[in-house]
């Protein structure tokens, strides 16, 4: 067996995977009839892709460790995604009546390309968005929207929060990580983590007013509430 040991965030991200593709299983005579291709025979293949890799990848004792590391890494996570939405909500205060300036920001910071995918969970998404916040954060533009009231301490977080999250670069995702694995096994676990954001997307737009079903299918709350779980679907 070749275990996957190295990676926290991408054991982390197999187990989401798992997770909403039960939901979606459990859901699926709804969800059916919305999408063309979803039908009980395709949410079953996917549990069965999901479930083929991790019985073959991964120990039960080798999950419960990961997950319990991968915890000391969900404050920091919380709260960087807190700091980059404040401070977009903050801009669009301080410069409202300047909307191309806004337009501008933005797509210099990051938030056009990243923010979307990392407040739904896609860890690699908010590295390179703070990767991207620090590199485009000027002297210049550092001093314009500090003087229009934006505090220099949140200023100060958000600069730091590249090399905070550093350590988990190679682990955001999996083609990234430095387990020997096959490439067509990278490939497999990759198309599994697109494919369940897709499903994420458009499940969550189906179940908007209904926010313990929406949840479900929300990337990050399901992957926060992981530490929470006894992996009974794991092996099972």
């Amino acid at each position: 067996m070749n275990v996957i040991s190295t990676c926290l965030t991408g054991t982390a991200t197999i187990l989401t995977c798992r997770q909403i593709a039960q939901s979606f299983s459990e859901n699926i005579y709804e969800l059916s009839s919305i999408r063309r291709n979803w039908s009980p025979d395709y949410a079953g293949n996917l549990k069965e892709r999901i479930d083929t890799i991790m019985n073959h990848y991964f120990t039960h004792d080798s999950l419960v460790e990961h997950l319990e590391k991968h915890s000391q890494f969900y404050d920091l996570m919380i709260a960087a995604l807190k700091d980059i939405t404040v401070f977009r909500a903050e801009l669009k205060v301080d410069f409202s009546h300047d909307k191309e300036f806004l337009k501008e920001t933005f797509d210099d910071l990051g938030y056009a390309d990243y923010f979307s995918d990392a407040k739904n969970g896609d860890h690699f998404s908010l590295y390179k968005m703070m990767a991207t916040f620090k590199r485009n954060m000027t002297p210049e533009l550092l001093q314009v929207v500090q003087a229009r009231g934006i505090d220099k301490n949140l200023l100060s977080r958000l600069m730091a929060y590249k090399e905070k999250l550093a350590e988990l670069k190679n682990c955001f995702d999996i083609s990234h990580g430095s387990d020997q694995l096959s490439l067509d096994l990278k490939r497999e676990i990759n198309a599994i983590y697109s494919e369940v954001k897709d499903i994420c997307r458009i499940a969550n737009a189906y179940y908007e007013f209904d926010p313990l079903q929406r949840d479900k299918f929300n990337f990050y709350k399901v992957m926060i509430n992981l530490k929470k779980s006894s992996l009974e679907l794991v092996h099972d």
